[in-house]
């Protein structure tokens, strides 16, 4: 029989009542895997996932600025925090208790931690040297510490406590920082609690947040077996720094050796300058050789690409091979960072180039401009036994031989050196009186190595 619950109050009410049993049950009954999870944060090019314990904010370098998490934090100038997040090189703040407890989390890496490259790997020593090295200390002694392993699931952790004196002596300041090393980077979970002890409820939530880590993959260490690209480049490398070492070296015995020798030479032209007192005149010993040079344009184009060319070309040419080995260093070294030293390297070497292929006309407007000044470009030498007399250029003055620092012979001239600062042309064809075998012997007689 159709029963009308309007007409029956009793199972309007059992109706009801279902109903609300029902709502009750589905409340009471577990929620679904999606709606229990937890939040979660990946910390970027880490390969950790966190779990954030509930009531806990996080706020991260790509939070969005108009993400409401901001004036939740209590911040208000979101550009201003985002450039100190990134200054300080943390990634994200993870924040409790009323923005009371702030939680940095940062990522790094440096040639150490890229040595270790995973804690796992340690043995007992290298995590003892490990700890060592990481102990909380300062050179004035205003900080101190300790450092003790905690224990994870995937990996061991480490517990940084440290208390310095703060800047004002009003006390110490207390920090205590979680980390751990894997895949040649250090992650940490930093809280500085300024005056404040770390208190146990802190210390629980951050012990919460480690617990929960899952590093998504640990990698391999890099290989250290030497490559035949990296041993080539070694190779350079030491010969880059041979060839330094080398021509600091040489500089410096040369330059002692030059300033001896102009000590020696002092003295002994002053000795022979007192044995010619009152006989400036007359030259010592038989006239042997007679010699008229005209210091003519040619002349002077001539010995300008001897000198740049053939006297000081290794020192260019050593500087430009220095350059091209430090500019293959630098580019072999792979690293984007280093385009403004291969742009400065680069740049040395072309100038280098250039100076190289301009020193030879670079030499001879500056002769011109000296030579221009004089009355008279021709030279008259006179050879006697004993010393010589040059004429012509300069006042007429005697010489002894053993002031020519060096001479030359070319194709054309001799090039006779005082020093680096004065050159005479011997044009071979010039000789007055005898000839340019018989003054090649005499001169070789006279100067021994100094002839070249």
């Amino acid at each position: 029989m159709k029963i009308n619950l309007k007409t029956h109050p009793a199972k309007r009410f059992a109706a009801v009542l279902l109903t609300v049993l029902v709502l009750a049950a589905a409340f009471c009954l577990p929620v679904s895997a999606e709606t229990a999870k937890a939040a979660t944060y990946t910390i970027p090019d880490t390969g950790m996932t966190i779990t954030l314990p509930e009531g806990v904010l996080i706020l991260a370098q790509d939070t969005p600025p108009n993400d409401a998490a901001w004036a939740e934090a209590g911040i208000l100038d979101v550009g201003e925090k985002l450039a100190e997040l990134n200054q300080d090189g943390i990634l994200a703040e993870i924040r409790a208790f009323d923005n009371t407890c702030v939680i940095a989390v940062s990522a790094k890496t440096s040639d150490y931690s890229q040595a270790l490259f995973n804690l796992n790997n340690l043995t007992d020593e290298q995590k003892q040297d490990f700890l060592d090295r990481m102990q909380p200390t300062s050179a004035d002694e205003r900080t101190g510490g300790t450092i003790t392993w905690y224990e994870h699931e995937q990996i061991p952790f480490f517990c940084i406590d440290i208390h310095s004196m703060a800047v004002d002596e009003a006390g110490a300041v207390y920090e205590r920082l979680y980390g751990t090393l894997y895949n040649g980077m250090i992650v940490s979970f930093d809280l500085y609690n300024g005056t404040e002890e770390i208190s146990e409820e802190y210390d629980a939530l951050m012990r919460e947040i480690v617990d929960s880590a899952v590093i998504a993959e640990f990698q391999e260490a890099p290989s250290h077996e030497l490559t035949p690209e990296a041993f080539w480049l070694l190779i350079v490398l030491v010969l880059l720094i041979v060839m330094l070492i080398g021509f600091f070296v040489y500089r410096s015995v040369s330059n002692k050796r030059e300033k001896r020798e102009k000590s020696v030479m002092a003295n002994r032209l002053a000795a022979y300058r007192q044995k010619k007192d009152g006989h400036e005149d007359e030259g010592d010993g038989a006239l042997r050789f007679v010699n008229e040079t005209e210091h003519s344009d040619n002349a002077i184009k001539v010995f300008a690409n001897f000198h740049a060319y053939r006297r000081h070309i290794m020192t260019p040419i050593f500087t430009v091979v220095i350059g091209l080995i430090a500019l293959y260093v630098v580019w072999q070294s792979g690293s984007s960072d280093n385009w403004w030293m291969i742009l400065l390297l680069l740049a040395c070497v072309v100038f280098c180039v250039y100076k190289i292929a301009t020193a030879g006309t670079t030499i001879t407007k500056n002769m011109m401009r000296s030579y221009g000044k004089l009355r008279s470009r021709k030279a008259a030498y006179y050879f006697y036994e004993g010393d010589f007399r040059i004429t012509g250029l300069q006042a007429s003055n005697l010489h002894p031989y053993f002031q020519i620092t060096c001479l030359y012979e070319t194709k054309e001239y001799f090039y006779m050196y005082f020093g680096e600062d004065n050159t005479y042309f011997i044009k071979k064809d010039g000789f007055k009186q005898g000839d340019v075998d018989s003054f090649r012997a005499f001169m070789k007689e006279k100067l021994g190595k100094r002839f070249k």
